[in-house]
């Protein structure tokens, strides 16, 4: 749990679009120091202005990324929702559209993780990862983006055990659909939508709150965990519905 009263020192990757972008906004004016990373210049001149410290990084590169975080003095919680999304269309299984998808995903989380960890256990603070409720039943296209997403999730509640020895606290943030860039090339139902404002009130509720599993909506997120204990018949049904053209 955090003290919603105390000036926290906040790194967002992620920072200049979607969920990311919000936080940053919303951490802001709430009066926290910001450290916003991102590589969109027009969106960190914004942030800048608004007071975050920007950092215009390629997270996909590690030794950039060690030493930019190696600058910075302090880090209370870090938050890492830096991600892309792009769908396959069977029957072509194009292995360069997965491996994109997984790499960066999960190089993007890895190197940030390894960069804030230190500070991170310096000051017993909070890790929160951003997976997605498309770890909980397969879809049809996602085969990339699910398959990444279920991969933090595993690392994040992992590190939820491995961490609690060094004080460190760590939080999976399970979002459903929420109105961003990345979603717009949905061609698919998206239920129970949210804004990116509604996202961002859940996240920061959740991890002033101290949870370990932030899942929102939960109209959404409680049927698909359901779902994903049923007979395989019964998601395959599903799933090939909503994915229908």
């Amino acid at each position: 749990m955090t003290d919603a009263s105390k000036k926290l020192h906040i790194l967002i990757t992620g920072a200049t679009s979607g969920i990311g972008n919000q936080l940053t906004k919303d951490y802001l004016l709430e009066g926290h120091h910001v450290y916003a990373v991102g590589r969109d210049a027009d969106a960190l001149a914004e942030l800048k202005a608004l007071g975050a410290e920007v950092i215009d990084l390629d997270l996909m590169d590690r030794d950039k990324v060690l030493d930019a975080f190696d600058k910075i003095s302090e880090i209370d919680v870090a938050i890492c929702g830096a991600g892309m999304c792009e769908y396959l269309d069977m029957p072509n299984f194009d292995s360069s559209v997965f491996m994109k998808v997984m790499s960066v995903n999960m190089g993007t989380l890895s190197h940030a993780i390894e960069g804030a960890l230190p500070k991170l256990i310096a000051s017993k603070g909070r890790l929160v990862g951003i997976g997605s409720a498309s770890a909980y039943v397969p879809f049809a296209r996602a085969e990339a983006y699910g398959s990444s997403k279920a991969a933090i999730h595993y690392l994040m509640k992992t590190l939820q055990i491995s961490l609690a020895p060094h004080d460190v606290s760590v939080s999976l943030v399970v979002p459903g659909f929420v109105e961003t860039a990345m979603t717009k090339q949905n061609d698919f139902p998206m239920p129970f939508i949210q804004t990116p404002e509604q996202a961002s009130q859940a996240i920061r509720d959740g991890i002033e709150s101290g949870h370990d599993v932030i899942e929102f909506p939960k109209k959404l997120t409680f049927p698909l965990k359901a779902l994903g204990i049923l007979p395989d018949l019964v998601w395959q049904q599903v799933s090939s519905k909503l994915n229908k053209k």
